[in-house]
């Protein structure tokens, strides 16, 4: 039973690999809204999408993807924040996605010590996975110097299934380092360690 949970565990934490669903010259191809490469703009062969957009999931796991590139249509999609698409009116997408977001950073912080606080969904793609695995990056505010910065946070959810928070952490690869912790409590740990200290050398 454990090595089934853990087999589990780890398909839900699995980087999905991007596929192709419908070309762009099949009969029943639909274009998603969220595309605006036009349909006879021949710059790229199915092939060639298929390799790039391969290319950026695996660089990006999954995070950032520039769909203008595709006319084809794959397993990776990007959610439109004022749509209804995942909610019922009058909530929309980035509603839904902010609590997922909340919900995740919450978890970060609880698993990490840290007090970072959530600003706001900057933007989202997602794939089918029994449920939804939302692939969302959003932005927080760090304690230690109030600068806003990027996290990520990989959420499975449906509404019939509860929320799960595989993955939550900050952005690779920014100019700025995320601290989570006040200066000031910074500050408090390094003289409790220090007094900690005499006292074992007094001891």
């Amino acid at each position: 039973m454990e090595d089934e949970d853990a087999a589990f565990k780890g398909w839900r934490e699995w980087l999905e690999p991007a596929y192709l669903l419908r070309k762009y010259n099949e009969k029943r191809y639909q274009r998603p809204p969220y595309m605006t490469r036009a349909v006879d703009d021949d710059e790229f062969t199915p092939e060639e999408e298929c390799a790039m957009i391969d290319e950026q999931v695996n660089k990006s796991d999954g995070f950032d993807i520039d769909f203008s590139l595709f006319r084809c249509v794959f397993n990776y999609h990007s959610a439109i924040l004022d749509s209804h698409q995942f909610v019922d009116e009058p909530e929309t997408t980035e509603d839904l996605l902010n609590r997922l977001s909340r919900g995740s950073l919450d978890k970060h912080n609880k698993d990490n010590g840290t007090k970072f606080e959530f600003v706001k969904v900057v933007r989202a793609n997602y794939h089918f996975s029994g449920a939804i695995t939302y692939l969302i990056t959003f932005q927080v505010k760090d304690p230690y110097d109030g600068l806003i910065k990027n996290f990520q946070a990989r959420v499975r959810y449906s509404k019939i299934v509860m929320p799960e928070y595989i993955l939550c952490r900050p952005e690779p690869d920014q100019a700025v380092e995320c601290v989570g912790i006040s200066k000031t409590d910074i500050e408090k740990v390094a003289k409790r360690q220090r007094l900690e200290k005499d006292v074992e050398k007094q001891g």
